[in-house]
């Protein structure tokens, strides 16, 4: 199960959402998918692919591929947690 890591500042731009992690202080863009994902928080790959699929009407490998290349870009700056 995926969720938000603490200390994670949110700004909702309408276009787009900004993360910051409030001990980095660098900032991280979520275009509408990726706000998707994360409004969706927490949940597991396999969660989050079927809300990409219903959403976008992707097929299942191309979802599955886009949720983890989500998730790789936001733990790698410490922004969502396994747990």
């Amino acid at each position: 199960m995926w969720q938000v890591a603490d200390g994670v500042l949110v700004t909702d731009l309408e276009d787009e959402l900004v993360l910051m992690h409030a001990g980095q202080g660098e900032m991280f863009s979520l275009n509408a998918s990726g706000r998707l994902l994360w409004q969706a928080l927490p949940a597991t790959e396999a969660e989050l692919a079927d809300l990409l699929t219903r959403t976008f009407a992707l097929d299942a490998g191309q979802a599955q591929a886009d949720v983890q290349a989500v998730l790789v870009a936001l733990q790698a700056r410490d922004l969502i947690r396994q747990g």
